[in-house]
């Protein structure tokens, strides 16, 4: 049984993993070993290191308020961060001064170079992970559908995410009614930024956002 919960402070370290496992493409792991690395500190450990740190803040864009974890049969089986659009510039902006070197290194640019990802009236989905054990059991559908009814808890009727264009994955999100909207630029890669317009609630949704209302608005 998958169940979806609000990420708390003990989880941290996960979604750093998850998030440094979402960005770590091998050619930028390549060119931040060569010139973050410098021998005593590994590669790994100084993006977890630091990443743990962004992840712990309340206030941040990767901030633990701002995840939700899987859990399948009682164990951590991923995790998804999804913000709303009205805090997204302020929480984004929470980070450059932890995160900009890394990311300038990484990227060759910084987010302040980049356009905003997510805006006012939506939910955006910014990293979802699924541990690979756990892979092609539901766990990221479960996810996604937990960030649609977030959304309508929220009242937003837009929930959006953006995936490379040659990523699979797409094929779930379309089979989710999400639809290609406009590419975006982020970090130097184009992706496909994709939107699913939501429906009202439902009498059964109505009854759970009751709860989420109560739990999950971001502070």
């Amino acid at each position: 049984m998958i169940t979806i919960r609000r990420a708390e402070i003990k989880d941290v370290a996960y979604i750093a993993e998850g998030i440094f496992n979402a960005f770590l493409l091998e050619d930028n792991a390549i060119v931040l070993e060569n010139r973050i690395g410098e021998g005593s500190i590994p590669l790994r450990e100084k993006w977890m290191e630091i990443l743990t740190g962004v992840c712990a803040q309340a206030d941040t864009h990767y901030s633990y308020t701002n995840t939700f974890i899987a859990e399948l049969d009682g164990e951590i089986a991923g995790m998804m961060i999804a913000v709303d659009g009205r805090n997204y510039r302020f929480q984004r902006e929470k980070m450059y001064p932890q995160l900009k070197s890394l990311f300038d290194i990484a990227f060759g640019m910084g987010w302040e170079d980049m356009e905003d990802e997510a805006k006012l009236g939506e939910f955006y989905i910014d990293s979802l992970s699924v541990s690979q054990m756990y892979r092609n059991r539901g766990v990221g559908t479960a996810l996604i559908e937990h960030a649609k009814l977030q959304a309508k808890a929220l009242g937003i009727e837009r929930v959006t995410l953006a995936v490379e264009p040659m990523n699979s994955a797409k094929i779930l999100y379309q089979r989710m009614g999400f639809e290609f909207e406009r590419e975006i630029v982020i970090f130097n890669e184009v992706y496909h930024l994709y939107m699913n317009g939501l429906e009202s609630l439902t009498a059964n949704e109505v009854n759970q956002t009751k709860f989420l209302q109560k739990i999950c608005i971001i502070q």
